[in-house]
């Protein structure tokens, strides 16, 4: 990947800004791996868990599928709209294309891979170079196993090597995420590498109770994976979890919405269904996106060692 390339998909959001710097709100929000908080909450995305070793999505991954529905349906539509524009011209208005109308034809399919190209790429990447992101907490070994956000390769790292903090990760006029992430540091304070995981945070305001409801969130959710690697799996409630690669579209949209609910009211209730049509088309775009990425995204390879050492059911596999 170039320089060129990299700044497309940083731009797009496929390469989370936050992979290789450490803000000042994460330097404030450290979570101790030795001391804990009273209140602790079972992750919201368990992807499996056996006696020795706990298995967390990466932050995002309800939302995986974006760019490769949104961003193909674009690539395509700009590249037809580009390119059958200037062909249909000549056709329409009934007139002999010389070479002013060939350079102007030319410079119209430019455009149509110029605009598309940035769309096209990153459902590209986001298929086949980010794929599955997903971290494993062994606690017998004491030992991270995870994907990272720079190159979205399988990296490890010991349980007290890492740096684990609260993280804002995205954030516009519809509200403000934050996550769980983990960070390792050169010897010069430099990030090497960095990884999230479990589901982000919603804010809809950034008001001092909401920031403050994310924080006690965020942080008893963090306390459920430090009791399970400092005490073990006894001394957190057992949960049942498991990531299907191959849902079906109505798993996969409960995925994308989660805490998704009928209303109750007869008046509340068409409101909730002319919303709900009104959104129906992106929200279906969206969810497809999704069931074809569990489907066909690339899995991490990790080596025989670690498959061994965790445990091959434990792994995400198809």
């Amino acid at each position: 990947m170039n320089k060129a390339q990299q700044k497309i998909l940083e731009a797009v959001g496929v390469l989370s800004k936050n992979r290789d710097s450490f803000s000042v709100f994460s330097k404030s929000h450290i979570l101790d791996i030795k001391e804990g908080v009273r209140e602790v909450k079972v992750p919201d995305f368990v992807c499996a868990r056996k006696s020795n070793c706990l298995v967390l999505s990466e932050s995002w991954f309800r939302e995986r599928g974006l760019y490769v529905s949104w961003g193909t349906l674009g690539g395509i539509v700009l590249l037809v709209f580009f390119l059958s524009f200037p062909l249909a011209m000549p056709w329409i208005y009934e007139v002999e294309v010389d070479a002013g109308g060939v350079v102007a034809l030319s410079f119209m399919a430019f455009l149509g891979f110029l605009f598309s190209y940035p769309l096209l790429f990153a459902a590209k990447s986001e298929l086949k170079t980010q794929g599955l992101q997903y971290t494993i907490f062994n606690h017998d070994s004491k030992r991270i196993y995870f994907v990272s956000d720079v190159d979205f390769q399988p990296k490890t790292c010991r349980w007290d090597e890492c740096t684990f903090c609260l993280a804002y990760s995205a954030g516009s006029i519809e509200g403000y995420y934050y996550e769980l992430k983990g960070y390792l540091f050169n010897k010069d304070g430099s990030v090497r590498d960095s990884f999230s995981f479990d589901d982000y945070h919603y804010m809809t305001s950034n008001s001092d109770n909401a920031r403050q409801a994310m924080i006690d969130d965020l942080s008893a959710r963090f306390e459920y994976v430090r009791r399970f690697m400092e005490e073990g799996a006894d001394s957190v409630e057992p949960v049942m979890g498991g990531l299907d690669l191959r849902p079906s579209l109505s798993e996969a949209a409960h995925r994308f919405q989660p805490r998704s609910k009928a209303s109750e009211g007869k008046k509340f209730h068409i409101i909730y269904s002319i919303v709900r049509t009104v959104f129906l088309i992106p929200f279906s775009v969206q969810v497809v996106g999704h069931y074809f990425f569990c489907r066909y995204c690339r899995l991490p390879q990790w080596p025989q060692s670690v498959i061994d050492e965790c445990g091959e059911e434990v792994f995400p596999k198809r």
